[in-house]
């Protein structure tokens, strides 16, 4: 009985060990190393190498841009945007200058439109 309580410690301790060391700093960054990212990501750079080279998570490094202001790329207009959208598009603007004005495609645009409900026009800006 007396060795059962002892392996039963042993795994216990084994298992704190283990706790420990999965358990790691958050890494912290300077302002300077900050204004080095958001220079790199304005430049093209992608998140994720980026943050590799910070040794900081993806999500974590796209937090503290758009906490310092950054618009991100690829990110989903907001509710505004897609108003905005429809608004500029009922009045006669085309996709591409929609797009262009709020920044995304005249792919995305058109998606967010579709999603919407609003009716496209054809080249000629007839009504299809």
């Amino acid at each position: 009985m007396a060795a059962a309580h002892r392996e039963i410690r042993r795994r216990t301790r084994r298992l704190d060990r283990r706790t420990v060391l999965d358990i790691r700093q958050q890494v912290r960054l300077s302002e300077d190393a900050l204004l080095a990212a958001e220079t790199r990501y304005r430049a093209g750079a992608t998140l994720r190498e980026i943050a590799a080279d910070l040794g900081v998570s993806r999500p974590r490094l796209s937090c503290l841009l758009r906490e310092r202001g950054v618009r991100l790329r690829r990110r989903p207009p907001s509710s505004a945007e897609v108003a905005e959208m429809r608004c500029r598009y009922a009045a006669g603007e085309s996709l591409e200058r929609v797009g262009s004005r709020l920044g995304f495609s005249a792919g995305t645009v058109r998606s967010w439109l579709l999603d919407e409900g609003v009716v496209m026009r054809d080249s000629h800006g007839r009504e299809q």
